[in-house]
């Protein structure tokens, strides 16, 4: 029996991966593996989307088709109505008795003898200042009376400091369109104070 020779091995030839289809772009041994994820270029004749716009700080606020950046106007604050005659006596007899506003301040509203009443409370009120320092007075309760030639007897209850109160009366008399000085239209003059 005559002996079969033996076939030498073939060596192994190194595989080379297959180029990409020109159509379609994916290589011919791509087909098995896994499912290729969403293309990143757009179909052909579709845009791609545009990028989200940033908003400047208060965009947005004007109404359809404006283009300028204006705002409206702000309204004009409406005057403050003018305080009642007693009660801006009050308040502007207590700052001079207090030392926050000097005695001519009243000057030309308070008449005659009464300024001359003002002028010697204010001396002798010293204690009325030294409880005020560092604080601020103020009227806490004030009643007025009209009498029959119409003219205004006031009360007032003023606040120096904590738990500390002290009386003014005066009289307030209407000067008139005619007279030089004066508070309101009609002219409210001070004829009489007090204080204790």
């Amino acid at each position: 029996m005559t002996a079969v020779p033996a076939v030498p091995a073939v060596p192994a030839v190194p595989t080379v991966p297959a180029a990409p289809s020109p159509a379609t772009g994916i290589a011919a041994g791509a087909a098995a593996g896994p499912a290729a994820g969403p293309a990143t270029r757009p179909a052909p004749g579709r845009t791609a989307p545009a990028a989200p716009v940033r908003r400047r700080s208060g965009a947005g606020t004007a109404p359809p088709g404006r283009r300028d950046g204006r705002r409206p106007a702000a309204r004009p604050r409406a005057a403050a109505r003018p305080l009642p005659p007693h009660l801006w006596f009050a308040g502007r007899l207590l700052d001079v008795l207090t030392g926050r506003q000097p005695v001519t301040a009243l000057a030309g509203r308070v008449r005659n003898e009464a300024y001359q009443e003002l002028w010697e409370l204010h001396a002798a009120r010293d204690d009325w200042r030294q409880r005020v320092r560092g604080r601020t007075p103020y009227v806490r309760s004030c009643r007025c009376f009209r009498t029959d030639g119409g003219a205004l007897e006031v009360t007032a209850v003023v606040a120096l400091d904590q738990g500390v109160v002290r009386a003014l009366a005066f009289r307030l008399e209407a000067g008139g369109p005619q007279s030089a000085a004066g508070y309101g239209a009609a002219r409210w003059h001070c004829t009489a104070v007090a204080a204790c």
